[in-house]
This record gives C-alpha cells, structure tokens and sequence, in this order.
C-alpha cells in the first residue's frame, strides 16, 4: 500500500490589519458637516435687536388686525428690511411681477436719494424697517414701522398689500 504524498499543510493566509484610517475620515467628514450647519444655522438667526423688535412690533399690530374674529390667514414666512436694504426689497417686488425691472430702472438721484436718508438715519440711531410676510392665505402682507435704537415705536406701525411702491421707503409707501 502506497501512501499518497501529503502536501505540506499551508497555512491560511492571515487577514490584513485593519486599518481605522477610513472610519477616521468618515468621521471627519461628519462632523465637518454638522460644524458647516451649526455656524450656518447660527448666522442664519443672527438677527439684530432692533430687527427683532420691528418683528414683534408688527406680530402684534397683525394680531389686532384679527382679534375680533380671529380669522386672519397664518403667517408662513418672512424677509425683514432695514432702509438700508431698499435694493433687496426693491428685486422682491419685481420677482413678484409689481415692476418691470427692464422698464423701470431707478434712476441715480433717486438711488442716491435713498441711499443717503438710509445713512442718515443709521447715523441718528434710527431705522424705518420694512417686514414682508407670506401668508397661508398665499398673499404678501406688509409691516413697516420705525425703529430707535433697538426697540420699534408701535405707533408706527403701518399693515398692508405688498404693491409696486413698497421699495421706495417711509415717504413713500
């Protein structure tokens, strides 16, 4: 009887290390991404006092507006203007089709115009602030009131449509 050679026994290859290196990245990666959202969501709400107040100024002025019966449409989002910010206001009338921005260029003195009684009212500590809802109701609804220091002045306040001459400021709207 013959015996058939026996292969030498060839030990099992060995499992590489495992490296941590990839978990480390992808943890890396995740928490990069919740610091980007946390600094963004933080400069997202940095809102100013006086900002803040105008807001509150105008949450109250609407709820009158519903007090005796309660029905006024809910408020779904919202933009908030400083004089300063007429240009930014201004693009938002004419994404909503209130002006043509081809045919209606402001012109310069005007421009200027604003520019400079934004500047000075920053200059005396005082703001004319512009609040721009939308409603559930799917209609814009405008709050302007002005504003001292931080705290806005109730008796200010003014509610209406959003229209074509919302941008143009206190002496205008």
């Amino acid at each position: 009887m013959s015996q058939s050679p026996q292969s030498p026994q060839q030990p099992e290859p060995s499992e590489p290390p495992r490296s941590w290196l990839p978990i480390a990245i992808a943890g890396g990666i995740a928490l990069l991404v919740i610091v980007i959202a946390f600094v963004s969501a933080a400069s997202r709400s940095g809102m100013s006092a006086a900002h803040q107040s105008a807001i509150t100024v105008c949450e109250d002025a609407y709820a009158a507006t519903g007090a005796d019966t309660g029905q006024q449409p809910r408020i779904e989002a919202g933009d908030v203007y400083s004089a300063s910010d007429w240009r930014d206001l201004r693009d938002l009338v004419e994404q909503q089709g209130l002006i043509d921005g081809a045919t209606s260029k402001v012109p310069a003195d005007t421009a200027d115009a604003l520019d400079a009684a934004a500047a000075s009212l920053t200059k005396g500590g005082t703001d004319h602030v512009t609040v721009v809802w939308w409603l559930e109701s799917e209609k814009h609804l405008v709050c302007t009131v002005d504003v001292n220091g931080d705290v806005a002045d109730a008796s200010t306040v003014r509610l209406g449509p959003l229209t074509a001459d919302t941008w143009k400021g206190a002496d205008q709207g």
